[in-house]
């Protein structure tokens, strides 16, 4: 489902069957990884991706590119620390993907071809993502310069038997926007935008697909 943008908040959701079980797990259950300690929790809040290492939100000339911060939330079963992270390192590259061709380009026909605006998601997950392309997408805003604030992710993990199956991602991607179409006088300098929310992510022959999200985006 799809609505206007400006003055409110659009929201929408879309999800699968397959892994519902997995999921349920991951976003409610306070179990976690008896073996994990402060050592690999400082390890898995390690910066991927090229670029600055600044995030803060409330500076007032942002560098040009900004890396996405990436932690590990919670763990159900036991996954060594090698493999933490190599997951955190490969759903973060996932998502970067995503954001890169969806929010931080200006390009407008951006979400007309499913495969390349949503490169890492699953066949099924493409199509609802182009129908909700107005909220997945910023290429309808018409804006002449994107530029991210902030690029934050947390990894709820599941694993069975040493091994990451599924992995829900809960994100905060914000953005300084400007040039705007249908912008008025008062909203003619930069504005902030902010998308949240949430990626559904299982392993399959060729990596980490996205299979189902639950994301929202409106003005700051």
């Amino acid at each position: 489902m799809t609505t206007s943008l400006p003055g409110r908040t659009t929201h929408a959701r879309a999800r699968a069957c397959v892994l519902a079980l997995c999921l349920v797990l991951l976003v409610s259950c306070s179990l976690s990884d008896p073996s994990s300690s402060d050592g690999n929790n400082a390890e898995a809040t390690a910066q991927a991706g090229p670029g600055a290492t600044a995030s803060h939100v409330g500076a007032t000339t942002p560098p040009a590119e900004l890396r996405t911060t990436t932690a590990l939330g919670r763990l159900v079963g036991r996954l060594p620390g090698p493999r933490r992270i190599a997951v955190r390192k490969q759903v973060t590259a996932v998502i970067d993907r995503w954001w890169e061709t969806a929010y931080l380009s200006t390009d407008e026909t951006a979400g007309a071809d499913g495969a390349s605006a949503f490169p890492g998601f699953t066949e099924g997950a493409r199509v609802r993502a182009r129908a909700d392309r107005e909220l997945m997408t910023n290429s309808r805003l018409g804006a002449a310069s994107i530029t991210p604030l902030m690029r934050k992710v947390h990894l709820d993990l599941l694993a069975v038997n040493k091994r990451a199956r599924s992995v829900t991602a809960r994100f905060d991607l914000r953005l300084r926007v400007t040039g705007t179409q249908g912008s008025t006088e008062s909203q003619a300098g930069p504005r902030r935008l902010q998308l949240q929310g949430r990626l559904f992510l299982t392993r399959g022959p060729r990596g980490w697909k996205v299979f189902g999200y639950d994301v929202s985006k409106g003005w700051l």
